[in-house]
């Protein structure tokens, strides 16, 4: 009798294990028939985190490359920032809160925006001189991938016409890079930003330059194409605020970018 009721037991158990284990595979499938979305923004998380822990050293020198590039030096920045601070409406916005699901890609302009300190880098893949071909050669469009964005802002074009007679190979790269981004991240929305105008000195020393505004709606017939968000950034700079060159601009030029920005992806 013993013997039966320890065999009884035994098979009571058995069938309790199994059930758990029936349980714990269906609970895991579901898991992973579960939102893509979620899956995309732990990623994204998680690579955040990552890159914010980087080598602050590190990204000291990369804001003090910017200075030079853009010809600032401390006593100028400290101006910048006091008047910054004498107006409270340029305080209003929390703009690494705003963009901490958003990744912008770009060129030296681009890369002012972390420079400045505007932006965190985790938000942030630029490079001084990038185009579309060496940003695919280099990486940065992988890059801004595996960070699993909600959004991703796309700002090439400046270096682009200086490299190019037209726009076709451009655009046909431009039409490529969507194409990969949306296969990798369906769930990630997608905006391209017109290229910025540049001062009429700027022309004089580079005459494509010229050639900025048809770029811009061949941008955005391409936009129209694909599905995704045209950005008109001509009013960004209407009153000013460039650089002596001409191209690059300050703080104040980049957070009224980065309003537009807000203000199209409803951020």
């Amino acid at each position: 009798m013993k013997l039966k009721r320890k065999v009884k037991t035994a098979l009571t158990l058995i069938g309790v294990i199994a059930i758990g284990f029936t349980i714990t595979i269906t609970i895991n499938a579901l898991n992973r028939q579960g939102n893509t979305e979620d899956q995309q923004i732990a990623q994204g998380v998680k690579v955040i985190k990552e890159l914010e822990n980087q080598n602050v050293v590190e990204v000291q020198e990369k804001i003090d490359s910017i200075k030079t590039q853009n010809g600032i030096n401390t006593q100028e920045q400290n101006t910048i920032e006091n008047s910054q601070s004498d107006n409270p409406s340029s305080q209003s916005t929390n703009y690494k809160s705003k963009f901490e699901s958003s990744v912008i890609v770009g060129d030296s302009r681009a890369e002012g925006i972390y420079g400045y300190g505007v932006l965190s880098q985790s938000s942030v893949v630029a490079k001084k001189g990038r185009n579309l071909v060496t940003a695919m050669k280099n990486g940065d469009i992988d890059t801004a991938i595996g960070m699993y964005p909600k959004n991703i802002f796309l700002t090439y074009g400046i270096n682009d016409i200086e490299a190019y007679q037209n726009s076709d190979t451009f655009i046909k790269l431009y039409g490529e890079v969507v194409d990969k981004i949306q296969s990798k991240l369906p769930n990630t929305n997608i905006y391209i930003c017109s290229i910025l105008p540049v001062t009429s000195s700027a022309i004089s020393k580079q005459p494509k330059f010229n050639n900025i505004s048809s770029w811009n709606q061949d941008i955005k017939n391409l936009c129209n194409k694909k599905g995704v968000t045209y950005i008109d950034a001509n009013s960004v700079l209407a009153n000013g605020g460039y650089e002596p060159d001409g191209i690059h601009f300050g703080v104040k030029g980049i957070k009224k970018w980065l309003d537009l920005f807000i203000q199209s992806a409803n951020l």
